[in-house]
């Protein structure tokens, strides 16, 4: 129960925010009633001054009654009221004067007569707490001064009275329930079809990526179906994906690993050293072809998963130079030359090993399907606003350029590459398409050195933006 309770909920959040809503409406109307009290000219405090200015003068030239008894009324009327609300002597005073200064009548608190200074309307008189609200006003015929003063502690208490009454605690008390009661229940019924949401996913079976039905009740939701429905989509076709990928990878070893089988067998049973020899041979090529697929299953899955994004500081030029003294022995038992042109140094920020990888599959595969006798070479370039080019050409018998746009694609060879008498998985444009993304890098397919007629060569680029 307690757990369930120090759970985050969606509904107890509207709660306590319409709760802290409802707080702070009070407490504005509070500092808005203070700010009345010391107001001159505005508020309820005012607007009774100004009133009983007001019957004052019309007392005063009502000529049907006698204005005494009238004032005497509204005097009384006045004690009785701050009594009520705990003002001793009531929380209101009016005086009249004539036009000579003397005081003629007074009523309500007994506070002494103000002078003439010439102002009139609303204005203040002293310092607090002995601080005086005024509002003076003239008779039509200029010959009596009313003069209506509130004092400001009998503000205050009028104030208090006023927001501590039983009628407005009761306002409040009842106010926030019946506030809060449809609030509740919008929130409950707005979150059930979230929640019937929720169950329909939770009843499906595994391996259920059937999309969502987007006709929500609510257009909230339709946005968070989609989404959904987005991402199912994105997890079917990576399944399927890994579906074949494992089928290919089975089909692809399948050979070698029947290669490596036939060539124990015939080192079983062989008694001719040279056959037993030449088994050697055939099972340490079948031996280190696993080898090689094997490496490069696991380096395609680690990239497409994304795990080495962490960034390196890494010299572009130095990784070039090593990936092409790595390859020197292979490439000179093709009798292939190896170049470099580029920058002496080009440090730049590298996700994990991703150039590293890129470099070697582009120069494994054009030593690998490249023409005898032939070039490969690695050319680097850094633009100015930080663009990195990175090129490696040989001039073998390259990509036909309708065959490129399936050239990244796994366990794929293309015509020539499958007519050169080298061994391949398949699997190195796939392993540079799959480094590029971690780059972040666009890649280029295009004619490579075109040293000799009929071998137009294969020139690979990525073009990406160095951290």
């Amino acid at each position: 129960m307690l757990r369930r309770l120090l759970e985050r909920s969606v509904t107890r959040r509207l709660m306590v925010a319409l709760l802290l809503a409802y707080v702070l409406t009070w407490g504005v109307m509070v500092v808005i009633s203070n700010l009345s009290l010391s107001a001159v000219g505005s508020g309820e405090f005012d607007m009774e001054m100004e009133g009983v200015g007001g019957v004052v003068t019309q007392a005063l030239e009502d000529r049907t009654r006698p204005a005494e008894a009238v004032l005497r009324g509204l005097s009384l009327k006045i004690v009785a009221d701050g009594a009520r609300v705990g003002a001793q002597g009531g929380f209101e005073a009016f005086h009249v004067h004539d036009a000579t200064g003397r005081l003629l009548l007074a009523g309500g608190i007994p506070l002494p007569a103000l002078a003439d200074d010439g102002r009139e309307g609303f204005f203040q008189v002293g310092e607090r707490p002995t601080l005086l609200h005024v509002y003076r006003r003239w008779a039509a015929d200029g010959t009596r001064r009313i003069d209506v003063i509130q004092s400001a502690a009998a503000r205050t208490e009028m104030l208090r009275f006023g927001l501590s009454t039983p009628a407005t605690l009761a306002q409040l008390l009842v106010g926030f329930p019946l506030l809060l009661l449809p609030m509740w229940l919008a929130v409950r019924t707005g979150l059930r079809p979230l929640l019937r949401l929720s169950q329909d996913l939770a009843a499906r079976p595994p391996g259920d990526l059937r999309p969502l039905g987007e006709n929500q009740p609510y257009r909230e939701l339709r946005p968070v179906v989609r989404e959904l429905n987005e991402t199912l989509a994105r997890l079917q076709a990576l399944l399927q994906r890994e579906r074949a990928f494992l089928a290919d990878a089975a089909h692809e070893l399948r050979t070698p690993l029947a290669v490596i089988a036939a060539q124990c067998d015939t080192l079983k049973r062989s008694r001719d050293a040279d056959e037993r020899e030449a088994a050697a041979q055939r099972l340490e090529r079948g031996v280190a072809r696993s080898m090689r697929l094997v490496n490069q299953l696991l380096a395609l899955a680690r990239l497409e998963a994304g795990v080495e994004q962490r960034l390196e500081r890494v010299d572009l030029a130095d990784l070039a130079r090593d990936c092409l003294a790595l390859h020197a022995d292979e490439a000179q038992a093709r009798g292939i030359e190896l170049g470099y042109a580029g920058p002496d140094s080009l440090p730049i920020q590298s996700p994990g090993h991703a150039v590293e990888t890129v470099l070697h599959n582009l120069v494994g595969n054009a030593i690998r399907y490249g023409r005898p006798n032939g070039r490969v070479e690695v050319s680097l370039a850094q633009h100015g606003d930080g663009d990195c080019v990175l090129d490696v050409s040989d001039d073998g018998p390259g990509i036909a350029p309708d065959e490129r746009a399936h050239a990244f694609e796994r366990f794929r060879r293309g015509t020539a590459a499958s007519a050169a008498s080298a061994s391949g998985s398949g699997l190195g444009l796939a392993i540079v398409e799959a480094a590029a993304r971690q780059l972040g890098a666009r890649i280029v397919l295009a004619e490579g050195l075109q040293a000799v007629a009929g071998h137009p060569g294969l020139s690979v680029t990525l073009h990406w933006r160095s951290g």
